[in-house]
């Protein structure tokens, strides 16, 4: 005879075998976010340097505080605030390749906006109008930032932020012990680590707010004093102690980077990012007139002050979409009818179809299955434009160019692929002076060519087809000085004639 906790086992079994349709709309949410990375190649700009800076920390077991990579500033201090970020994903290419890495990255965004959705879900207890907002108005605002890159590895770190923020909002104060904890991870792996000591100041001061205005609980809540503190504190637990909010300060002052980064630059209807990001905020101003109750404060500032950030700069905005997300799901799950009390849940072997059709998806875009099925454009790991033919070539010249030109996104991936190869100039702006950042605009437009070749003694170039033009018009024209050795539909490699 079957014991009742063998049937109550079985009877458990065949509901986890028979999913409902609202678990599969939050399957299905996943499944998509993870489907974004696992189809997008990666691009041959910040990826590069990391990856070569986290092999350097691996293999030597140090922090590099100088410039390993250049020629132009070799030896010169640099502050390398994201070194886990870095070493974690020397680690992830070691064991698995560009394959593995790949698949991290959508599993980080897959955990961050996923505990982003479970925030909605606990606020409104609406999982498809949740899901709906999720995919149709957060995604949208936040794909331009899910490049394979330290930022995208503290998302979670952000969301989880949120979450604990929220439990103690809603009365739940016993987590915020975690906070200190996240702190310490997030201020080794990126600059944003202060958004977190933000968004406790913002929900301090929006929560004593309501409680002063006759909101209950204690005026001033003491638990989050003391675990706001601590948080402060942990922000020293780096390599370089305060030294790391001076590095922050010194980051967002650095007119290389505020005038020459265009994500540092703000939004514009100009191009499609922009677009989306202002059509978000009429979807946004709408949902807040029309809606049925009026916002939370403590939402209405953490919306208004992460707005204010994206408004200044273009990378902000993916900030902007975890902060809007709930207050958007709450205020919006205000205009829609009650749910009834027993919604359809759709047929179960029809729900389990669904997500095995969407796994499948899954596996035919995964990095190990991808590139065998698609044509090579569109099944490729790496993204057009990295110089991966053109460096094998210079490599493999007898005489290497000692003084290197090329495109700044070209100098990323020579440090991992040639480090024996210095380069000219690459991502880490702040490296590089502001005169340096002109004359290889300068250069590279083929503006006082002489004079720019001269100062820095260029023997060679490594020029991209796109964006330098000018310059490669130029040496083809002076072939008695200069010589092509490598050319693609992308790239030309030149050598000075005779070196």
């Amino acid at each position: 005879m079957t014991s009742p906790s063998t049937l109550d086992a079985v009877a458990k079994q065949q509901t986890r075998l028979r999913p409902t349709l609202d678990q599969v709309y939050i399957i299905a949410a996943l499944m998509l976010i993870v489907l974004r990375p696992l189809l997008t190649p990666i691009p041959p700009h910040d990826f590069w340097w990391h990856m070569a800076t986290g092999r350097v920390i691996l293999e030597t077991g140090t922090i590099p505080q100088n410039d390993l990579f250049s020629y132009t500033r070799a030896g010169e201090p640099f502050f390398n605030q994201g070194w886990l970020a870095q070493l974690l994903m020397a680690l992830i290419h070691r064991i698995g390749g560009l394959p593995l890495i790949i698949v991290v990255q959508a599993l980080v965004l897959a955990l961050a906006y996923g505990l982003l959705l479970r925030l909605c879900i606990l606020r409104t207890n609406r999982i498809r109008a949740c899901v709906a907002i999720l995919l149709l108005v957060t995604m949208p605002l936040s794909f331009d930032n899910w490049t394979v890159r330290p930022q995208t590895y503290v998302f979670p770190l952000f969301a989880g932020f949120l979450t604990v923020l929220t439990g103690y909002r809603l009365g739940m104060a016993r987590r915020l012990w975690l906070l200190p904890i996240l702190m310490a991870l997030w201020v080794n792996m990126h600059g944003s680590f202060v958004l977190g000591l933000g968004l406790i100041g913002i929900v301090f001061a929006g929560e004593t707010i309501k409680r002063w205005r006759g909101a209950p609980g204690p005026r001033l809540d003491v638990p989050l004093i003391v675990w706001g503190a601590a948080t402060a504190a942990a922000t020293l637990l780096n390599p370089r102690g305060v030294e790391v909010l001076g590095y922050v300060t010194n980051l967002i002052g650095s007119s290389q980077v505020t005038d020459l980064v265009t994500e540092w630059s703000p939004p514009t209807v100009r191009d499609i990012n922009g677009a989306i990001f202002f059509l978000f905020l009429i979807v946004a101003a709408l949902t807040l007139i029309y809606a049925r109750t009026r916002p939370d404060l403590t939402d209405l500032v953490l919306f208004g002050a992460f707005l204010w950030l994206a408004l200044g700069a273009t990378r902000n905005i993916v900030w902007l979409g975890f902060v809007a997300t709930p207050l958007l799901a709450v205020q919006a799950t205000t205009l829609l009818p009650p749910p009834p009390q027993r919604r359809f849940q759709g047929v179960p072997a029809m729900n389990a179809a669904l997500i095995g059709l969407l796994a499948l998806l899954l596996l035919i875009g995964s990095p190990w299955v991808k590139p065998a099925l698609l044509p090579p454009e569109t099944g490729a790991l790496i993204a057009k434009g990295t110089p991966v033919a053109a460096t094998r070539a210079l490599q493999e010249l007898p005489q290497r160019p000692q003084r290197l030109f090329h495109a700044m996104s070209y100098g990323s991936y020579l440090i991992w692929a040639a480090p024996e190869q210095k380069v000219f100039i690459d991502p880490r702006i702040e490296l590089y002076p502001f005169e340096q950042w002109r004359d290889y605009i300068l250069l590279g437009q083929g503006v006082e060519v002489e004079a720019l070749l001269a100062k820095y003694r260029i023997d060679g170039m490594m020029l991209s087809i796109e964006e330098q033009a000018p310059l490669l018009e130029y040496a083809r024209t002076r072939a008695d000085v200069w010589r092509e050795v490598y050319a693609d539909e992308e790239t030309v490699v030149l050598v000075r004639s005779g070196g």
